[in-house]
């Protein structure tokens, strides 16, 4: 009978640091607890604890505390470094179950147990199990043979050697008695390796303020076109650790002393994301679907992060526009609080309806970077994007984007994902290898990066300095052409490559170029304070850039034509979008609807150049805290070693040269300075004249109408002329002197 109310849940909900909190008291308190047992302190209780161990174990009784206390320490070495998790398995399981049966027959051999009624006195009912009643038949002798070889086996399962590494160390030992306890299985041998990263990793997690110890970097080697492939001595498909070889360091294509972050931080993610009552919901998907006449076959169900997605195949003569037209009716159905149907599932022939998960699982940033997926990424600038529907990482290099622009409503999650790729570049690239240009217009989401080498200027919160950083990129694109140009090369990877293969001595002497990401956090304030300069030079970045190493992040909450113009979308093939309030939002950044329905939190749709529909993914989080570790990681360097950083002046001063950008209007003080003799003739004419039009200064100068109306609106704006009036000449405000 189905209870008319839900039962709350009384116990709390634990993470699993918690549950580790847990299991090491539980472990410590049974193995006290169990040894009171067993010598008869523990009161009547205890008693029979005890007596039911004796004749489990008999003589060998007293192993379980001692087994349980080992638990109750493994468990607590573990909470200090939950990266090792991956090695808590059943081969733990194994390894002690069998050298326990090795042990609890070999008591049973010892003190001649032939009937249950002995078991007692020697290894207890689990000794019996496996000598006299399973190994009993080959005596003695032959027993005790196979009891040892059990024994030694469980004894590799737990220690995780293989046997000439047992052989080495007992030659080491023989050498150096010191070693005797590398001997001793210990199902955690990653500690002796991580054990200096882990006391370090301790203070960087408990304390904001303190910065990072610099570490040497072993794993975590930044890998380029031209460097050479790591060797793998331990790669978890299933967990995505990914254990470099220490004495085969991964060397960057440019000699450096920088160090690249290390991963541990970074957070862990130990949340599993749930769908809930999945033969429920496809049931009642189906019943829905047939009470509006609608046929449908139900297929597989896909969970990720933040959704599942519900595969059904219609019946033939089912139109797909019947499915979208019961969205509302299936969500009410399904009491969910919001809905989207994928109708067709892209290269499949089936339906998706995409219904939020009862547990939400977030996305950390080391989930994705941590993987050989990241750092053995061949192809430039890497990023982690986040995971799609089905729960694989989403890992794609900007330069096949090769600009993004990211939109999405207030607390969506558009500055989060922002912080993430910035997190995961600052991961594999130095300074010498990648530039930043950070425009925060919000000033409070970007200037968490004051300070990092990679920077060529401060963290930018002024129009006008932005503007001037923009003019600066479009010079530093034309100078890149040039060098290109000069020596007859295509794009940047293959001009670097020539500078470290090539023989010509002036060419030796030049420096590689590395890429520049440009990142714009609220592109809207810039185009309503300067459309007529920002939007002109956007367009002819996006569309020369790419050759050169130059990539635009743009990133905006505005939503509007006014601010993502067509030209702009015309040129920005990649695009983002997190949580919009309306479907018009939504056709404005991807051009089909489908973002009104996200969930907010970095739940978003992805388009890419190589995709016609776009994708859904739940965004890479990072915490503000693991943010600052990492800025503090590359200042410590500067500060320490006084390294050089990228720091340009020149990016944020006034561009003087002429830039070439079809379209761009400059402001009334440039375009003076740059027509200082022709503006001074016009401004001369009019004052005289006491009369000012288009078509006057277009007869007595000989221009036309675009650059007549220019002077018109320049003059309006130094108050020498009034506003049109009409089609009779503006009047002049300021006196001819005589």
């Amino acid at each position: 009978m189905k209870l008319p109310f839900k039962i709350p849940k009384i116990g709390p909900e634990l993470d699993l640091e918690a549950k580790l909190t847990l299991w090491i008291i539980t472990s410590f308190a049974f193995s006290i607890l169990f040894f009171l047992s067993i010598i008869d302190r523990a009161g009547s209780f205890g008693s029979i604890i005890g007596s039911l161990i004796s004749q489990v174990l008999g003589r060998g009784a007293f192993i379980l505390p001692l087994i349980l206390f080992w638990l109750g320490v493994v468990f607590f070495r573990l909470q200090k470094n939950m990266q090792l998790a991956k090695d808590l398995n059943s081969r733990l399981i194994w390894g002690l179950g069998l050298m326990l049966a090795c042990f609890s027959g070999f008591l049973n051999i010892i003190f001649s147990v032939q009937n249950p009624g002995q078991m007692s006195r020697g290894g207890g009912f689990y000794g019996y199990i496996f000598y006299p009643m399973a190994l009993g038949n080959f005596g003695p002798f032959g027993g005790s043979v196979i009891l040892l070889a059990i024994g030694i086996f469980g004894f590799f399962l737990l220690s995780q050697l293989t046997i000439s590494q047992f052989l080495d160390t007992v030659q080491e030992t023989l050498k150096n008695p010191a070693k005797f306890w590398d001997l001793i299985p210990d199902v955690f041998e990653a500690w002796k390796q991580d054990g200096k990263a882990t006391s370090d990793n301790v203070v960087l997690e408990s304390i904001d303020q303190v910065k990072p110890k610099i570490t040497p970097v072993t794993s975590e080697k930044v890998v380029t076109t031209n460097a050479v492939t790591p060797t793998i001595v331990n790669d978890n498909k299933e967990t995505g650790f990914v254990i470099l070889d220490p004495n085969n360091s991964v060397k960057s294509s440019i000699p450096s002393d920088w160090k690249l972050p290390v991963v541990t931080i970074l957070k862990e993610n130990h949340t599993i994301p749930d769908a809930g009552n999945i033969e429920k919901n496809k049931q009642m998907i189906q019943k829905t679907l047939q009470s509006f006449g609608i046929e449908v076959e139900m297929g597989d169900v896909v969970t990720g992060p933040t959704v599942s997605q519900y595969t059904l195949k219609p019946a033939s003569g089912v139109k797909l526009s019947s499915i979208d037209a019961v969205q509302r009716d299936l969500a009410l159905a399904l009491a969910a609080s919001s809905m989207r149907v994928e109708a067709p599932i892209p290269g499949q022939s089936l339906v998706g309806i995409e219904i939020p998960n009862a547990i939400k699982s977030p996305v950390r940033i080391r989930d994705l970077i941590q993987t050989s997926d990241f750092f053995k990424n061949k192809d430039a600038l890497p990023v982690a994007l986040g995971k799609d529907v089905a729960g694989r990482k989403m890992i794609t290099s900007i330069t096949k984007m090769p600009h993004i622009l990211v939109a999405g409503a207030t607390g969506s999650g558009k500055s989060v994902w922002i912080n993430a790729m910035l997190v995961s570049l600052m991961y594999r690239y130095r300074p010498e290898e990648l530039q930043l240009v950070l425009v925060d217009m919000k000033r409070v989401e970007l200037k968490l990066y004051d300070g990092i080498p990679h920077l060529l200027a401060p963290v930018i919160t002024d129009s006008e300095k932005a503007i001037n950083a923009l003019k600066w990129t479009v010079l530093e694109m034309e100078r890149r052409y040039k060098l290109l140009e000069e020596y007859g090369k295509r794009n940047i990877a293959d001009y670097n490559q020539f500078l470290s293969e090539t023989r010509i001595k002036e060419a030796r002497e030049l420096k590689p170029l590395p890429y520049l990401v440009f990142v714009i956090d609220e592109l809207g304030d810039l185009m309503i304070l300067a459309k007529n300069e920002v939007e002109p030079i956007i367009v002819r970045l996006t569309q020369m850039s790419r050759a050169v190493g130059i990539h635009l992040i743009l990133g905006t909450q505005r939503p509007d034509t006014r601010v993502v113009t067509g030209l702009i979308k015309a040129n920005i093939p990649s695009r983002i979008s997190f949580a919009v309030a309306s479907q018009i939002d939504s056709r404005v950044i991807l051009d089909v609807g489908g973002a009104e329905k996200l969930l907010g939190a970095g739940d978003g749709l992805f388009m890419s150049p190589s995709s016609i529909h776009p994708v859904r993914f739940q965004g890479c989080f990072v915490e503000e805290l693991e943010v600052r570790k990492c800025v503090s990681f590359w200042r410590e360097q500067v500060e320490l070693h006084g390294f050089a950083t990228n720091k340009n002046d020149e990016v944020t001063q006034t561009v003087k040269a002429k830039l070439n950008v079809p379209g761009m209007q400059t402001s009334s003080s440039n375009f003076e300075d740059d027509n200082d003799d022709f503006y001074t003739k016009i401004r001369e004419f009019v004052i005289q004249e006491q009369a000012a039009s288009t078509s006057m200064l277009q007869t007595a100068f000989g221009i036309g109408y675009p650059k007549a109306r220019k002077f018109i609106d320049m003059l309006e704006k130094e108050g020498i002329v009034g506003p049109g009036n009409g089609s009779k000449p503006r009047e002049v405000y300021v006196q001819a002197e005589y």
